[in-house]
């Protein structure tokens, strides 16, 4: 055999050796070309041929290979253009940071958990960062990519471009989906001509920015190319940390290798088995995890092979038992946990993995921030005694069905935001809860707080799945409560007194609702539900706007203590016949808009008419506003059965006041001294007009009024000569 095929089987295996033999017959005829090659570019790895093979690489590896004999002509010049202007023609403007706040600067363009680890700080003390951010970049939107790809034109809309600040200048173009698509830290296979053709060179030119390791684009899935020039297996990924096979870490292209008889690299952690110590594999206070401080002094450790897993066994200080098991998988992730002894767990506990599935702390007793927060794995977990959680617990994770926590009193924002298969929950003790519960669960089914008190925003938005709640005690309700549940059938809120805008919008099946205790509402109050046919509100005092818009079965209102009530207050509403507002005296625009069974409504107390005021109401037949002072544009515009109505203190009239109204013969507006633009034009069967002081009048008044005999009006010169002509008796 081959003295160099010899070397390939014993480093990278035999299967590796027969794909060289058939690919490279002329590198082999040059001893220790080939061996030098794969030794370079990559670093020993027996599953690598498997990989390449697995993904259909063999030609690519086979050029990236026979390339790397002459590298010096790898690369396209052209001309002399600056990286600004091949750029340019590429559709991009191009920005070099020079401190944080430019960095910052870019944060604008990604979306929540899409951000770049870039954003955490003190990447220029490795790093020349460049942004290319596309022209038309405002018109690319994330939802028009619901399968994002990485190079896609949204992902791509962004680009960063890196350059280490060693001598190799290794690169990374990062991507604008970030950690959402596979290695986006190697966006264009971080081949700058892949952009566009003699970019690579024009940085160089331009910027210094010489790559010792350049060579033709190669790029194979789960492999990091780093500043050493070779190609890595990586685990997984973890804020640009790439975790490798053989306690290899690849931190911003630098390798750092740990030696298996002292080290275990477990997720994102160091354990020294010497020193008997945990430590995070980064420095950056904001990326910091509590879980070694969970853990504490460590007395003694033991590793136990579990199958393919392996267990962690460490005892803690005082402790002559195992009070702490970490199970890993082959890869050496974190997949099941048991702390006997924790009570209080800090901020950013175990915060960026993804793959445990079963957690037990029977002693915990406090719960920091963003627990668990990126991870969608957990089926299992048991805190039996933790009376207080705080924001981003398991944020994100949607895996978990089942959770109990018995004793749990308070629980911060975005709790379980984003699980979607979660289908009943029991918080028996719980009286506090923070945003976002339960956001974008669309599978709860049951839920019990029977001592909750206090309730954020966003509460359950989006759940799609719950047909009953209850909440006994609770006494406010932030914003977007149930927003977009479309199947709660019953509620009961007996002592609620405070309710946010959003309260069960697009609910369309609710058809009856009590809340006796309620004072204030905000707006959006059941908008879009169409089926509710009974609402009692005694106490309340305060209406938002959008109140029961487009609800269109309603057929009664009483609110016996409001006084001001919104905008678009049930418009659309087609069934309303009965109507109770004594106290009110301000009404927005839109009021029952578009009513098409109202017949008659008294407002005894209103002063001030907004817009719209029962416009295109084609039923009303009567109406008392004996307060009325202010009445806005289109009052009942386009209404057809009105033949009573009294003004009696209105004083100032807007546009279209009861504009193609046919039936109404006589009308007496004594105070009004000012009137908007076609004033009951289009009525044909008005035949006295009672306006003694009117001041200002607008075009159009009474026109197409054919039936009009008297009209009582001060004779204003720019209505005396018309009316004159029409034949009217001033």
């Amino acid at each position: 055999m081959n003295k160099d095929l010899k070397i390939i089987k014993k480093k990278y295996g035999e299967e590796m050796m027969h794909l060289c033999r058939e690919l490279f017959p002329t590198l082999l005829e040059q001893e220790g070309l080939l061996p030098k090659l794969l030794h370079d570019n990559f670093k020993e790895s027996r599953s690598l041929v498997k990989d390449i093979i697995d993904n259909n690489l063999e030609e690519e590896f086979k050029n990236y290979i026979y390339n790397q004999v002459d590298v010096e002509n790898n690369y396209e010049e052209v001309g002399s253009k600056r990286p600004e202007e091949l750029l340019k023609e590429a559709g991009y403007k191009l920005y070099e940071c020079h401190s944080e706040e430019e960095i910052q600067s870019f944060k604008k363009y990604y979306a929540p958990r899409e951000a770049l680890c870039t954003f955490n700080g003190n990447r220029l003390n490795k790093c020349f960062v460049f942004f290319a951010v596309k022209e038309n970049v405002d018109e690319i939107k994330r939802e028009n990519y619901t399968k994002p790809q990485r190079q896609d034109e949204y992902g791509t809309s962004v680009i960063s471009i890196q350059f280490t600040r060693d001598n190799s200048h290794t690169l990374s173009i990062k991507n604008r989906y970030n950690h959402t698509v596979n290695n986006p830290d190697s966006t264009f296979g971080n081949n700058l001509d892949n952009i566009i053709p003699g970019l690579t060179n024009s940085f160089d030119k331009y910027y210094g920015m010489h790559q010792s390791y350049l060579q033709n684009s190669f790029e194979i899935p789960g492999y990091v190319k780093a500043s050493d020039g070779k190609y890595y297996k990586y685990n997984y990924e973890i804020n640009n940390i790439y975790y490798c096979e053989n306690n290899v870490i690849i931190d911003n292209f630098e390798v750092k290798e740990y030696p298996h008889e002292q080290y275990i690299i477990f997720d994102y952690f160091i354990l020294d088995l010497k020193n008997k110590q945990i430590q995070t594999c980064w420095n950056d206070m904001e990326l910091e995890d509590s879980l070694p401080e969970t853990i504490g002094t460590i007395k003694d450790i033991k590793i136990e092979k579990d199958g393919l897993n392996k267990n962690i066994l460490i005892k803690t200080d005082n402790s002559d038992e195992v009070d702490v098991i970490i199970t890993l998988d082959k890869n050496n992730r974190i997949i099941a946990l048991k702390n006997d002894k924790v009570e209080n767990i800090g901020n950013s506990f175990l915060k960026h993995n993804n793959s445990l599935t079963s957690i037990k702390l029977p002693s915990a007793t406090n719960i920091g921030d963003s627990f668990l927060y990126n991870n969608n794995s957990l089926t299992n977990i048991e805190l039996p005694n933790v009376t207080n959680i705080g924001e981003g617990f398991l944020y994100g994770n949607n895996s978990l069905t089942s959770i109990e926590l018995p004793n749990a009193t308070s629980i911060g924002n975005s709790f379980l935001y984003n699980n979607k298969s979660l289908t009943n929950i029991e918080l028996p003790n719980v009286t506090n809860i923070g945003e976002g519960f339960l956001y974008g669960n669309n599978s709860l089914t049951s839920i019990e707080l029977p001592n909750a008190t206090s309730i954020g925003n966003s509460f359950l938005y989006n759940n799609k799945s719950l047909t009953n709640i209850e909440l006994p005690n609770v006494t406010n309700i932030g914003e977007g409560f149930l927003y977009g549940n479309n199947s709660l059938t019953s509620i009961e809120l007996p002592n609620v007194k405070s309710i946010g805008l959003g309260f069960l919008y697009g609910n369309n099946s609710l058809t009856r609702l009590e809340l006796p205790s309620v004072r204030s509402i905000g707006s959006y109050f059941l908008s879009e539900n169409d089926r509710l046919t009974s609402i009692e509100l005694p106490n309340v005092t305060s209406i938002g706007d959008n109140f029961l818009y487009g609800n269109n079965s309603l057929i009664s209102v009483r609110l016996p203590n409001i006084t001001n009530i919104g905008n678009y207050f049930l418009y659309g509403n087609n069934s309303l016949t009965r109507l109770e507002l004594p106290s009110v005296r301000s009404i927005g625009n839109y009021f029952l808009a578009i009513n098409n069974s109202l017949t008659s409504i008294e407002l005894p107390n209103v002063t001030s008419i907004g817009g719209y005021f029962l416009s295109e109401n084609d039923q009303l037949t009567s109406i008392e506003l004996p307060n009325a002072t202010s009445i806005s544009d289109y009052f009942l515009f386009k209404n057809n059965s009105l033949i009573n109505i009294k003004l009696p203190n209105a004083t100032s009239i807007g546009d279209s006041f009861l504009y193609n109204n046919h039936l109404l013969t006589s009308i007496e507006l004594p105070n009004v001294t000012s009137i908007g633009k076609e004033f009951l034009s289009n009525n044909n069967k008005l035949t006295n007009i009672e306006l003694p002081n009117a001041e200002i009048v607008g075009n159009y008044f009474c026109d197409e009024c054919k039936n009009i005999d008297t009209v009582n009006i001060p004779l204003l010169p720019e209505l005396e000569e018309r009316l004159k002509e029409q034949g009217k008796q001033l």
